[in-house]
């Protein structure tokens, strides 16, 4: 059968009738298919004959006086294969879907076969992974492999004959960002470089491009900014305006890709705001500090360190691991009657924060000296006086300033009252108790005392006053002779309390001359 067919009408009538083409009932417009042709007698001409030129043709033949039709059935039964829209040579991207054309003609209906190479890929009875045959006879290769480049054949093949045609497919490794840019933190003041690696396909041009909180960097007006051409950005001189998510972005026909880093600037933590200190209402010698938390410089407190100027003496380190989370502290265990000042720093791990200013200065109110007058003596100087001497107790524990001291005393192990003597000039350190007993053993103890009261007394010291004369003499003397030149003298020792010291021996004189006998033995 031939692929031209002419299917013929004539009409006579007067006037000359129109001659108008159906086919199935749908008027034939040569304009939308071209292969229809109505021939100057009426004619119609189908080119390029397809099964689906298949139905009923009817002829209208039309004049003001009336209308005439005919018809007759086209049925194309036997037609050799024709590819009428073969492949193309096609680019496709690694991982994505291509179509490779191939629509045919022929009767029967040809049966599709794709191959590549000698490899057949997908027919009525094949399919491979991947290669799937659509209803019109194209390949569908999804998604694509860099190995599927190469020569793709159509094949089209009934019982009239096979036509087939071929194209050549390319396939490009996709572009993708296999270093993709990292989380960085870094130093105010020191340099940020986020890298952007890329892998794509050698025959294609890759494009980068940096945003910045979703907005282009432009990096030839930032001089701080430096692209480099393998896409690696460099940010000197870093600051908190540099915070924010970067976006690398790459753009080929190789395909497209982007991925985001956050950039944060640390530096050191501002000074803590508000400091104030206060007397403690609860806690003796102690003081409340308060203070807000300061800006941590982009990087979490670690700690604080508090310094103290006592009594306006240099600055020096109190607390040097504070809680990054607290904001206040009670200082203890102060020394009455000095005054405070406090300052504080937060600390991060870029370093040490500028202090704070400095609070008030807190005075703590005097207390009674808590530790005794030291290396307290006590020398006996006559027989009715001891001499008492001491230092001062330890400056950190007279609470005050001293006013003087109190001394007392009394006779050692018996339950008689206190003595005192008051000194109130606090440079004197020494007191001579005089009046005292002749040869007797007493107890003395020292205090210091300021404006808050008496302290602590010291520990007892004891001491003798000095020997004084015997205060009787011996009783019951008897003298009798023993020989023309020897008497034996007697006498009863006196009662102890009246010796007034430790008994040496007596003291014998007679009336007829000066000479002296003592006599050194047991007291009759």
């Amino acid at each position: 059968m031939e692929k031209v067919v002419d299917i013929p009408c004539q009409a006579r009538g007067v006037p000359q009738p129109d001659i108008v083409w159906y086919k199935d009932a749908v008027p034939i417009s040569p304009v939308k298919t071209p292969r229809y042709r109505v021939l100057v007698g009426g004619s119609l001409q189908v080119n390029g004959l397809l099964p689906d030129d298949t139905g009923m043709f009817q002829c209208f033949a039309r004049n003001l006086a009336g209308e005439v039709q005919t018809n007759t059935y086209l049925a194309v039964t036997s037609i050799a294969p024709n590819i009428t829209a073969g492949p193309s040579d096609s680019t496709v991207i690694d991982g994505m879907s291509v179509i490779l054309h191939c629509e045919t003609s022929g009767a029967p209906r040809p049966a599709i076969t794709w191959q590549k190479g000698e490899r057949v890929l997908a027919s009525g009875s094949v399919q491979l992974p991947r290669f799937t045959l659509l209803e019109s006879g194209s390949l569908l290769i999804s998604p694509s492999h860099i190995s599927d480049a190469g020569t793709y054949t159509c094949m089209a093949s009934n019982s009239r004959g096979i036509d087939e045609a071929a194209a050549d497919l390319v396939v490009w490794a996709r572009t993708r960002i296999n270093i993709p840019p990292q989380d960085q933190s870094v130093i105010k003041g020191t340099k940020a470089t986020v890298t952007c690696g890329v892998t794509h396909d050698p025959s294609v041009t890759v494009r980068y491009v940096w945003e910045k909180e979703g907005l282009v960097i432009n990096a030839q007006s930032i001089p701080r900014i430096r692209l480099d051409p393998d896409g690696t950005l460099h940010i000197s001189q870093t600051w908190s305006g540099d915070i924010g998510t970067y976006t690398c972005r790459v753009m080929s026909v190789g395909g497209n890709d982007s991925r985001s880093a956050h950039l944060r600037v640390r530096q050191l933590p501002y000074a803590p705001e508000n400091p104030a200190a206060l007397l403690s209402s609860s806690e003796k010698r102690a003081i409340n500090l308060t203070w807000a938390k300061p800006f941590d410089g982009n990087s979490p407190l670690l700690r604080y360190i508090l310094e103290v100027s006592e009594n306006n003496a240099p600055w020096a380190i109190l607390l040097a691991n504070i809680e990054p989370e607290s904001t206040a502290v009670t200082v203890s265990g102060l020394i009455p009657a000095r005054s405070y000042q406090f300052r504080l720093c937060a600390v991060n791990d870029v370093g040490k924060g500028q202090f704070s200013k400095e609070t008030d200065r807190v005075s703590l109110p005097e207390e009674p000296p808590s530790a005794p007058p030291q290396n307290v003596i006590a020398s006996g100087r006559t027989n009715q006086s001891i001499m008492i001497q001491w230092q001062p107790p330890p400056e950190s524990h007279q609470n005050g300033v001293l006013r003087g001291y109190s001394v007392r005393y009394h006779l050692t192990g018996l339950p008689v009252d206190y003595q005192s003597k008051n000194i109130s000039k606090p440079d004197v350190t020494n007191i001579l108790l005089e009046d005292l007993i002749i040869w007797t053993n007493y107890e003395i103890e020292v205090a210091a005392y300021n404006r808050a009261g008496l302290g602590t007394f010291s520990h007892k010291v004891t001491e003798w006053t000095l020997q004084g004369v015997p205060t009787i003499a011996p009783s019951k003397v008897q003298v009798e002779a023993v020989n023309s030149t020897t008497i034996r003298i007697t006498w009863a020792a006196p009662n102890p309390q009246f010796i007034n010291g430790i008994n040496q021996g007596y003291k014998v004189r007679d009336n007829i001359d000066t000479s002296h006998f003592v006599a050194k033995g047991s007291t009759l």
